[in-house]
């Protein structure tokens, strides 16, 4: 499995081409190699499996848009996306809830995750 350090071409540097991709529809992928800390085995899985099948319920069922998506769930207050070797990581999650997800888009328009952040512990 690839690492986010061993990122090639194939994937969005900077939010670049990103623009080109807002209306398509929004799909998850694992590319990339979980972080550690924020990964499925950290997890308590009953949690898990519950807060990202519904995040998926609310967004790829749904067949939603990257626009749409992010008018839902993209974080505003707070880091809403840093850089990890030069590819922007997006910070989704719902109200007050704290299930966070966070990952960078490919060219295709994949969200790639990078990390299951359950009880919002990361940007604290």
């Amino acid at each position: 499995m690839t690492k986010l350090t061993d990122l090639n071409d194939e994937h969005t540097a900077k939010g670049t081409k990103l623009t080109n991709l807002k209306a398509q529809t929004f799909k998850l992928a694992i590319g990339v190699e979980l972080e550690p800390k924020y990964c499925f085995d950290t997890k308590k899985p009953k949690d898990l499996t519950k807060e990202l099948h519904n995040f998926l319920k609310e967004t790829v069922y749904k067949g939603l848009t990257i626009t749409q998506v992010d008018k839902l769930f993209l974080r505003k207050k707070g880091p809403v996306k840093e850089t990890n070797n030069g590819v922007e990581i997006f910070h989704y999650g719902k109200d007050q809830k704290p299930f966070r997800i966070h990952g960078f888009y490919d060219n295709k328009g994949y969200f790639n995750i990078v990390r299951l952040d359950l009880n919002h512990k990361y940007h604290k």
